[in-house]
C-alpha cells in the first residue's frame, strides 16, 4: 500500500528535495536568495595577527552537563582538572552557552555553522551551501598565509564535500592509523587523534601560523565504552596503547541502551581528564584553544523540552582577548552563564571581532614544564 507501480511513496519526498536543492544551486542567485549573507570573514581575517588557533568540537558536549544537578557534580572533578592543566599552561578560560543549530546529531550543521558563520538550523540550507563557493575560516586563513587541518576521526569513507571546508590536510580516521583495541562503535580514542595528529604534523617555531579543527568523536552516542586515559605520548601512539586489564575493564562496562545517561557521563569526564593533561603540555609558541560542544545529547539523557545550547571555553593566555570576550558576556573559568549568547554563528562573528589583530601584543604563552 506504500508503493505505486514505478517507484516507492516514501521515496518522493527525497526526490523533492534534490529537485529543490538543484533549482537553488543551478539558477544564478537562487543561492544567495535562499541563504542568509555570510559574515564579512576576509575583511575581518585580513586583520588577524599570525596566532595559532585551535577549534576543537567536542562531541555530544551540551548544556546538559551543567543543567542536570547530578550531573554537575558527578563531572566537577573533571571541570577541577581541566582547570588546573589550564592553570599550569600559563593560559586563563573564559565561557560562555551558545544555541546549536542541531540536537542530539548531525555535527557537520553544527561545524559548518562555526565555520562558515551562516546558521544551519535548516539542513537544506546545509546541503545548498556546500554546492557554492562561500567562505570558510579554514578557507580564508589558508589564503592569508595559515595552515590549515581538519581532524576527522570518526570518518572512514569518501567525503567529497570536504572540498568545501577547504582545508589545506584532511586528516581522517584511515590516516591516524589507530592500532590499538576497538572499543565500541567509535573506536579511535580522541586522546590518540591528536596525540597522532601533532606526530603526523609536527610544529615548528618558525612554521606558518596553524588552523586546526578537531572533530572529536569518543563522546557520541551510546556513550561508550570509555577508553583508558594513557599519560604516556609514546606509549599512547604504540599498538599497545592499555594494559590488558585496563581494556578488559572498560569493554566489560559494555553498553546499556536503556542506561544512556550513565555512560553520557563517563564520556563526558573523559575529554575533560585527557584536555586537562595536553593543554599544560609544552608548546613551542602560543595557542588559543576554543572547546565548542557540537549538540546536546540524545533526549534519552537530557528529558523533554531540553534546551539546545552547548558550552564553549575559549583558552588562551592573551589577557586582552580574554577581556574582550567577557565584555561580550563571557565569564571567567569553566562555568558559563545560563544566557546563551545567540547561535554558533554568533560565536563566528564574536571570535572575528575579538582575535588580535596585528597591532595587538598578545600575552606570551608560558609553556608547561616538560615534566608534565
Amino acid at each position: 500500500t506504500a508503493t505505486w507501480p514505478v517507484v516507492s511513496r516514501p521515496v518522493t519526498p527525497t526526490w523533492a528535495h534534490q529537485v529543490a536543492l538543484l533549482a537553488n544551486a543551478l539558477v544564478p542567485g537562487a543561492a544567495d536568495r535562499t541563504l542568509p549573507p555570510s559574515p564579512p570573514l576576509r575583511a575581518a581575517l585580513a586583520d588577524l595577527a599570525p596566532i595559532d588557533l585551535t577549534i576543537m568540537m567536542l562531541e555530544s558536549y551540551g548544556a546538559v552537563a551543567f543543567d542536570d544537578a547530578a550531573m554537575h557534580r558527578e563531572l566537577a572533578p573533571g571541570r577541577d582538572a581541566l582547570a588546573r592543566g589550564i592553570a599550569a599552561s600559563g593560559r586563563g578560560v573564559v565561557s560562555a552557552f551558545f544555541t546549536s543549530p542541531t540536537f542530539g546529531g548531525a555535527s557537520d550543521l553544527a561545524h559548518l555553522t562555526l565555520l562558515a558563520g551562516i546558521d544551519l538550523t535548516d539542513p537544506m540550507r546545509h546541503d545548498l551551501l556546500i554546492t557554492t563557493d562561500r567562505p570558510t575560516l579554514a578557507r580564508v586563513l589558508s589564503e592569508r598565509g595559515w595552515r590549515s587541518y581538519g581532524v576527522y576521526p570518526a570518518l572512514s569513507w569518501a567525503w567529497p564535500e570536504g572540498a568545501f571546508y577547504g582545508y589545506d590536510t584532511l586528516v581522517d580516521g584511515p590516516a591516524l592509523g589507530w592500532r590499538g583495541p576497538k572499543l565500541g562503535y567509535w573506536w579511535i580514542p580522541d586522546q590518540f587523534s591528536i596525540a597522532r595528529f601533532e606526530q603526523l604534523h609536527p610544529l615548528a617555531a618558525d612554521d606558518p601560523p596553524r588552523f586546526l579543527f578537531f572533530a572529536t568523536i569518543t563522546s557520541h552516542v551510546p556513550f561508550g565504552p570509555v577508553p583508558p586515559l594513557q599519560p604516556d605520548r609514546e606509549r599512547r601512539l604504540s599498538a599497545t596503547p592499555y594494559d590488558a586489564p585496563d581494556v578488559e575493564r572498560a569493554l566489560a562496562a559494555g553498553i546499556d541502551w536503556l542506561r544512556l545517561r550513565e555512560g553520557y557521563v563517563g564520556t563526558i569526564r573523559y575529554p575533560y581528564d585527557w584536555l586537562a593533561g595536553w593543554v599544560a603540555r609544552p608548546r613551542v609558541r602560543p595557542e588559543t584553544v576554543v572547546i565548542v560542544g557540537d549538540h546536546q545529547p540524545t533526549a534519552a539523557v537530557t528529558g523533554e523540552g531540553a534546551r539546545w545550547d552547548v558550552p564553549v571555553h575559549v583558552v588562551s593566555a592573551d589577557a586582552a582577548l580574554l577581556a574582550r570576550l567577557e565584555a561580550r558576556g563571557f565569564v571567567r573559568g569553566l562555568e558559563p552563564a545560563r544566557a546563551s549568547l545567540g547561535g554558533l554563528q554568533v560565536l563566528t562573528t564574536t571570535l572575528l571581532e575579538t582575535l588580535p589583530g596585528p597591532s595587538t601584543t598578545p600575552a606570551r604563552d608560558v609553556a608547561a614544564p616538560a615534566g608534565r
